[in-house]
């Protein structure tokens, strides 16, 4: 019998393409690059060459020295002047931007930045300076905290953000890229003369700040041509400046202000600060706010924030109102009472519910649909369900009442795609009829790789742990009690449990552990390489 072999030169440029396509951009070009005329033909076309990234995908970490040795020295020098964007990291930065000439280069994103390299390469002296002044129009940035001395936010304002405006002057968009909460590194603008960090050219500027003053700063005037602001701020109190005279407002059509800590500065810092942005088109508001009289709602929304922005076009909110000692007449409304209040809404569908409490407590939750955002915030045990697949980031807490089996099996139907989970709860709950019950279904987390659990209540650990409550197939980094994971585990010696284990890489502990363990402790976590 004879065989034939077909290789990759007897299929057509479409068949090709379409392989090429399943692939990463940085395989294509390391694989073919340089093989044939007709393979260097096909991977110079733009979507293989307009954006490279020259670290390990998932990680932004350091490519191995053999990779990077072949695209400096013969990949690079082919395709240089097609590429606009490159992704970097710290170590091999310098060699790869070195190695050839990048007519086109507009964009670059550093990942995991740490000190030195902001010291030696966002200076007048640095090999790269002439590229960084005058080539690049966008800069995305994510910040090592372990590569800093100093995380204080006021030195990295000084050190980092003032640096960046001196050396990169033609900087259109800035963007400090911080996918979760726990990795945001704080930047305080506040006490930055604005003769030194200033920008005459930025438009667009994603940032998170320490406080409320912060943002003020940015809107002074020190960036006049800003049109769109993404700030995420992590505590709004009492501040010193004032909301008056804001200079770079005139240009602003899209804001988006997140902060998940609880404030009572709404109506008094936050209204007044947006009525003030009358050009807006687009606002994107995350609050946590306590201590109204009254819920945040659409009636609200509309007669005190949104008659003042007669040029919006999209609203979309994720707003959690918490009431103490509220009026009996505010207490005792519905879900349907809350939804009702949005029926004349100009800004799509709208979902709510509403969180009840003994001693006339209560916690409203209203956001905008489609859920455009990848991460949610103060999920309690009211809440409803739905479906919501851009979702990424959760955070459940709820200091009154538990959660139980039901309410873990309706958020993970309701965000399916999740991969980080907070669970913040320090109430137990009775499941002795759940266990009873053999038909309870598990519930399957399939994308989770971050889990953190707070408090002292092992029920939660054991939720999560035992694979016939819950199924995940990619945890990585888990944040949880040592002494309620011994219990669980059963000294790390429960069948049941090591199944959800056996991929964690990264466990941190939310009480002192011991410093040593028993062998039995590796078994259960055999992928493990961190602990903190």
């Amino acid at each position: 019998m004879s065989h034939s072999f077909i290789s990759i030169n007897d299929l057509p440029d479409e068949m090709i393409l379409m392989i090429w396509n399943k692939l990463n951009n940085i395989d294509v070009l390391y694989s073919f690059v340089g093989v044939n005329q007709r393979l260097n033909r096909l991977v110079r076309d733009p979507i293989y060459t307009r954006s490279i990234q020259l670290t390990k995908t998932n990680k932004y970490c350091s490519l191995p020295d053999s990779i990077i040795d072949r695209y400096c020295l013969d990949i690079l020098p082919e395709i240089h002047q097609y590429i606009e964007c490159l992704i970097l990291e710290p170590s091999s930065m310098e060699r790869i931007l070195l190695s050839s000439d990048y007519p086109r280069l507009y964009k670059l994103t550093f990942t995991k930045i740490h000190e030195d390299f902001v010291l030696r390469h966002f200076t007048d002296e640095s090999p790269l300076i002439n590229m960084f002044k005058y080539n690049i129009k966008h800069l995305i940035l994510t910040i090592d905290k372990q590569g800093f001395t100093s995380l204080s936010c006021i030195d990295l304002g000084k050190n980092l953000l003032t640096r960046i405006f001196n050396i990169f002057l033609n900087l259109i968009d800035l963007d400090f890229n911080q996918n979760s909460i726990e990795s945001r590194t704080l930047i305080s603008i506040y006490g930055l003369s604005s003769m030194t960090c200033y920008s005459s050219n930025l438009v667009n500027l994603s940032i998170t700040v320490d406080t409320f003053d912060d943002c003020l700063c940015l809107l002074d005037g020190r960036l006049h041509q800003l049109y769109k602001l993404c700030i995420l701020i992590k505590k709004i109190e009492n501040s010193i400046l004032t909301t008056e005279n804001l200079k770079t407002l005139s240009n602003m059509k899209y804001f988006s202000l997140s902060s998940y800590r609880q404030t009572k500065e709404y109506d008094s810092h936050i209204l007044p600060l947006i009525h003030q942005m009358r050009y807006l088109e687009k606002l994107i508001l995350s609050l946590n706010v306590y201590q109204r009289s009254t819920f945040i709602d659409g009636i609200h929304l509309e007669n005190e924030m949104l008659i003042y922005l007669p040029q919006l076009q999209i609203f979309e909110f994720n707003i959690v109102t918490y009431n103490e000692y509220m009026s009996n007449e505010i207490y005792m409304q519905s879900n349907n009472d809350l939804r009702r209040t949005f029926l004349n809404w100009r800004y799509g569908h709208v979902d709510c519910y509403i969180s009840s409490y003994p001693n006339n407590e209560a916690r409203s939750h209203i956001f905008s649909l489609p859920c455009n955002k990848t991460d949610m915030y103060i999920i309690s045990y009211g809440f409803l369900g739905g479906f919501y697949t851009n979702v990424r980031i959760l955070f459940l807490i709820d200091r009154v009442y538990p959660f139980t089996h039901e309410f873990f099996h309706r958020i993970a139907r309701a965000f399916p795609l999740i991969t980080e989970l907070t669970v913040l709860n320090n109430r137990d709950f009775n499941n002795t009829d759940e266990n009873n019950n053999q038909m309870k279904p598990i519930i399957e987390f399939h994308h989770l790789t971050s889990l953190t659990i707070h408090f002292e209540r092992a029920i939660y650990v054991e939720q999560f742990l035992v694979d016939s409550n819950t199924y995940l197939p990619n945890l990585i980094n888990l944040a949880v009690s040592y002494d309620n994971l011994v219990t669980v585990t059963n000294n790390f010696t429960r069948h049941s449990t090591r199944h959800n284990c056996t991929k964690v890489r990264i466990l941190e502990f939310t009480t002192s552990p011991i410093t040593v363990h028993p062998k039995e402790f590796y078994l259960h976590f055999p992928c493990l390489e961190l602990m903190c």
